[in-house]
């Protein structure tokens, strides 16, 4: 479930996570077949403390080697980093699609998981069992042993910006590029999942934004529905691409009238 990466990007898939990348795959394979894409991939330094300011920083070095802007794509926590350098660094942005994401930019599963943690007094790995099946939705064990185990690493190693007595809230301001925002209506991470949940991104979204939610699929939507949600980014990129043109064309005219 690999696609060829490409040095000269028109598309770049942000990844915090080494251990949950191969959800975001299939999505990118697929998107692949008609753009130039790209994975990159934040490693977080055991010995380091989390900084967000380091992955755009990392982020930004990578993309200055690029021909020209990006659409950046991101799932949670990578959705996170992509808003934060598309504020920082617009000219380098095409557009931003966030997955999985709501209007506290902060929140993830991770996030979610604390919570419960204080809540509910059980041991770790009983957690992380709950944890799986409520990102999921699996009820096969030693599926839920399997994807545990990745949420175990994706906690010990990823950039994640919680700890399980310090949360954290960062909520969405106006930024110059263009957006999609798409989730699922069971994902019960983003406030319990609904469309109401997502409905306040409407708040928040310009004119050339677009809000789209599957029926089904929970926080890894991405992963099940890979087919719609890449129908979905393609037609925004397309509409985008189009925009472009007939502002160029009313510009040429506009010279032209002028002179």
């Amino acid at each position: 479930m690999t696609f060829r990466q490409s040095t000269s990007p028109q598309v770049v898939g942000i990844c915090t996570s080494q251990s949950l990348r191969r959800f975001d795959l299939q999505l990118l394979r697929s998107l692949s077949r008609q753009y130039a894409i790209a994975q990159w991939e934040y490693c977080q330094n055991p010995d380091e403390p989390i900084d967000l300011n380091m992955a755009i920083a990392s982020l930004h070095e990578y993309l200055q080697t690029c021909d020209d802007k990006v659409h950046l794509v991101g799932h949670g926590i990578a959705g996170l980093v992509g808003w934060l350098y598309a504020k920082q660094y617009p000219e380098q942005v095409r557009s931003l699609t966030l997955l999985s994401v709501g209007v506290n930019l902060a929140t993830s599963w991770h996030s979610h998981y604390y919570e419960q943690r204080q809540l509910i007094g059980c041991s770790r790995e009983t957690m992380l069992m709950r944890t799986a099946f409520y990102l999921f939705g699996y009820r096969d064990k030693e599926m839920l042993h399997w994807l545990a185990n990745l949420l175990k690493q994706d906690l010990d190693n990823s950039l994640i910006p919680h700890s399980l007595y310090a949360p954290t809230y960062i909520a969405p301001t106006p930024i110059a590029v263009p957006m999609l925002v798409c989730g699922a209506l069971d994902d019960y991470v983003i406030s319990g999942g609904g469309a109401s949940a997502y409905q306040k991104w409407r708040l928040h979204l310009k004119d050339s934004d677009r809000l789209w939610l599957s029926e089904q699929g929970k926080h890894f939507f991405h992963y099940s529905q890979w087919q719609p949600v890449s129908n979905q980014i393609r037609s925004f990129w397309n509409s985008l691409a189009l925009n472009h043109v007939v502002s160029t064309k009313q510009q040429i005219e506009l010279s032209r009238n002028s002179q």
